[in-house]
């Protein structure tokens, strides 16, 4: 059976994991390397084991 849960936003804000680094000029160079997020409700939590 459907049921309808009505309009609604499905879509929050998530973090985003930021890599930056310098050349050998100076030069900043930034990236953006992965989206992340809470694996628990404790902090602090690896994604890694």
């Amino acid at each position: 059976m459907k049921k309808s849960l009505g309009a609604s936003i499905l879509v929050g804000a998530t973090t985003v994991w930021v890599v930056g680094t310098y050349d050998r000029e100076g030069k900043p160079n930034i990236m953006t390397a992965a989206w992340g997020g809470f694996a628990a409700r404790t902090l602090p939590v690896s994604g890694f084991p």
